[in-house]
């Protein structure tokens, strides 16, 4: 059996259609990490809440969200809530609104356990030798628990990278989208795939790296011996 005969340089044809699917991919990203976060900070609160007409409703959300698979709520969003809402989004919207509103159940979980890893004596201590409850969080509470977050945080960052793909199942025009079509076009898949590989690995090992520095500079910063 022959060995297959590599030819990247096809790609260099659809170099065009190869750059509209990284630019959707990162306004995917972009998005939908940025609403996931916010929502995150939002139902984080709602989630330790002492009411429970704030609390349960939030737990209720979190709990459903979490449950169902990313593709699952994609695609049920896509075909099933204009059915039963008779809005009508496309699908870029549905795929950025769907992937916040998954990522986001995660942060909110992930920045919840955060506030309550910081021993609630270390902030009693700031307040007694006379500082405010806002440098109390900002000196105190906010850096050890993020420091504490910062590994499940850049995880779950990562998640919502690679479930960006998933707007490939109702035609966004991301990348895997279009190495698809031009798998199709070319008859060149491995060359198509291979590529939109390594760009999720360019793009996901910074994340690691950056978070070591951060890690490292919030230690030296505010955990000097």
């Amino acid at each position: 059996m022959p060995a297959y005969q590599w030819d990247f340089g096809v790609l260099l044809e659809y170099r065009g259609v190869l750059a509209d699917g990284i630019l959707m991919t990162l306004r995917v990203l972009a998005l939908s990490v940025t609403l996931g976060i916010l929502l995150g900070l939002v139902l984080a609160p709602l989630r330790s809440a002492s009411s429970r007409l704030l609390r349960l409703p939030a737990q209720a959300l979190i709990e459903v969200v979490r449950s169902i698979p990313p593709l699952v709520l994609v695609v049920w969003a896509y075909y099933c809530l204009p059915i039963l809402t008779g809005l009508t989004l496309s699908s870029y919207w549905t795929c950025v609104l769907a992937l916040a509103l998954y990522g986001s159940v995660f942060f909110a979980e992930i920045f919840r356990s955060g506030l309550q890893s910081v021993d609630p004596g270390l902030a009693e201590a700031g307040l007694a030798v006379g500082m405010t409850p806002f440098k109390v969080l900002v000196r105190i509470t906010a850096p050890i628990g993020f420091l504490r977050i910062l590994p499940a945080f850049v995880g779950q960052c990562v998640m919502s990278v690679k479930n960006s793909v998933l707007g490939s199942y109702i035609a966004v025009g991301e990348l895997l989208y279009q190495g698809q079509r031009l798998s199709t076009a070319t008859f060149r898949p491995l060359e198509t795939l291979t590529f939109v590989a390594l760009f999720f690995v360019v793009t996901i090992l910074p994340l690691s790296v950056l978070a070591s520095y951060v890690e490292r500079r919030i230690q030296a910063r505010y955990f000097k011996r």
